[in-house]
């Protein structure tokens, strides 16, 4: 792994020394000016943040707001129509529940992974058959120009509230409540808020604990208004009163009070996740949005299990793509693996894997009746999805960010846009520098690592995409009570110059090490509370034996 140490601390008085490293946290996340800085630290509470704080257009809002009235006047059916993910649950379950506050005539729809993400045709043509006036979609809609002007001849209009990044084509949609800057339950909750303030202000606004969830688990940038959402609705999170989520937490057996961003993105979310990646995706809408505790108990252990399944399923699916991978290539920019057995609710979760452990974008595809399914994942400096737009002419449907998207293929141009999309990679990566990195905040000595300067980094908190938990880096330090724990002794446990310190899944550095001989060390630092016991400690990204570096 390759060391990026931004930084180095040169001052040797230890008050000049903390605000040094202050000022580089600032400087490494283009907070230049102290305006910039006094908004980072203290975001603006999301229920104030304006259209212009979110790059949603006041034109399209009036538009929205015009038409929901329009439908609660004429009693009107309408549709919440989402996605099986957990933003898109969350988004579903929002807008849903908001609508339903103001008197709509509202059901959600959720389709199954296997009948595809987005807008589709034939669903469409039974929601006219239902009678149904009125389409609301939730993290998607943006690239689905077809779709809604098929909805638009059939007599169904259309709301679309979404965050990925445009088509060419804007669809002719009713409104279009879109900006790149939120997470799609953002967008949602953003359109919610407004309608029940702009509609009837005596109900109560919609709670900050969904979109949070939603937010962290969709790796958003946490800037803006994300941070915004975040920073305000953790606290939400810890404190729902949803049962749903509170089973939730019980399950994963996780203490509300410690819930923050890793506690959503890795335990929380993902269980929220599986059931869309492996049953119905109704079943965690179901459990987010009951208010009957016995039945959030029954939904969230269905739920635990069926993450427990996912868990085993990636696992599995991992190493046989990378063993794959290896097998077929092994070399080239872009990692591009399929096979017959794959299943598509894991098959992100799989490419991401490859994404980390190779450091290149990765695509794994499932096979779906008579063509493929891709999921995509990318790094820093290659648009995955603007590689795949390249491929319009010969794929299907397709979109999502630059670093995630997904399309489908034909089984007959299979080989071709695989051929095309190393080609693309090829061009554009070195593949010399396609190595794993870590971007060090700065170089410290153990001695500035205090609670003083813990409590000033925990300012900058909630961590993120774009703003991620501070790493440094030490130079020269000495080990002691050095061992493996863990179920498989995966991990290693140490003390350095004092300090308590965890490396997950360094175990077989174990035999390398020794008390004699000095280390240079990248890591996070952390306060450990356990009961009323404080502990400082850091949690070691990686190790490097002095005379390598």
């Amino acid at each position: 792994m390759q060391w990026k140490v931004l930084t180095k601390i040169k001052s040797k008085n230890p008050k000049q020394r903390r605000e040094e490293i202050i000022k580089a946290l600032f400087k490494n996340r283009g907070l230049k000016t102290a305006k910039q800085q006094k908004e980072f630290l203290n975001p603006k509470d999301p229920y104030k943040l304006t259209p212009q704080d979110t790059g949603i257009s006041l034109v399209q809002l009036t538009k929205a707001v015009k038409r929901i009235k329009k439908a609660i006047k004429n009693n009107e059916k309408v549709i919440v129509y989402g996605d099986y993910d957990t933003d898109g649950v969350c988004a579903t379950a929002i807008m849903w529940e908001a609508l339903n506050k103001l008197g709509l005539d509202i059901m959600p729809y959720i389709p199954q992974r296997e009948e595809g993400y987005g807008l589709k045709v034939d669903v469409i043509d039974q929601i006219v058959k239902d009678g149904v006036k009125l389409i609301i979609t939730v993290d998607q809609g943006i690239v689905h120009y077809h779709q809604v002007s098929h909805a638009k001849k059939k007599g169904v209009d259309i709301i679309i509230t979404d965050h990925h990044q445009p088509g060419k084509k804007k669809p002719k949609a009713t409104a279009i409540i879109h900006t790149i800057k939120l997470a799609g339950a953002g967008v949602s909750w953003y359109l919610a808020n407004w309608l029940v303030k702009k509609i009837n202000s005596k109900i109560k606004p919609p709670s900050l604990d969904l979109v949070t969830i939603g937010t962290v688990t969709d790796m958003v940038p946490l800037v803006g208004p994300n941070r915004s959402i975040v920073k305000f609705g953790l606290k939400a999170v810890r404190e729902t009163k949803r049962p749903g989520l509170q089973s939730l937490y019980q399950f994963a057996g996780i203490g509300k009070e410690r819930i923050d961003t890793y506690e959503v993105s890795f335990i929380i979310g993902p269980r929220i996740n599986a059931s869309g990646r492996m049953d119905d995706p109704m079943e965690a809408l179901r459990l987010i949005c009951t208010s009957d505790e016995n039945r959030a108990i029954s939904l969230a252990q269905k739920i635990d299990q069926k993450n427990r399944e996912r868990q085993e399923l990636m696992k599995q699916t991992s190493l046989h793509a990378r063993d794959l991978w290896l097998k077929e290539d092994g070399k080239s920019a872009l990692i591009f693996v399929y096979h017959k057995s794959y299943e598509h609710g894991v098959i992100g979760l799989v490419a991401n894997s490859l994404k980390d452990e190779f450091y290149r974008p990765a695509i794994v595809l499932a096979p779906r009746k008579d063509h493929w399914v891709g999921s995509a994942r990318s790094i820093d400096g290659f648009s995955i999805v603007e590689a795949i737009r390249e491929l319009k002419d010969i794929i299907g449907d397709h979109g999502g960010h630059p670093k995630a998207a997904g399309f489908n293929v034909s089984s007959k141009k299979l080989k071709e846009v695989k051929k095309r999309l190393i080609e693309r990679a090829e061009e554009s990566l070195d593949k010399s520098k396609l190595v794993p990195k870590i971007k060090i905040e700065a170089g410290v000595e153990l001695t500035d690592l205090n609670l003083a300067l813990y409590q000033q980094l925990e300012k900058f908190a909630p961590f993120g995409i774009n703003n991620s938990q501070p790493v440094f880096s030490s130079r020269q330090v000495r080990i002691s009570n050095l061992k493996r724990v863990g179920a498989d002794n995966q991990h290693l446990k140490l003390r350095v110059n004092g300090f308590e310190a965890i490396a997950f899944g360094k175990g077989e550095l174990l035999p390398q090490l020794s008390w004699e001989k000095p280390i240079d060390i990248a890591y996070n630092f952390s306060l450990n509370k356990w009961n009323s016991r404080k502990k400082l400690e850091l949690r070691i990204k990686d190790i490097k034996k002095t005379d390598e570096r």
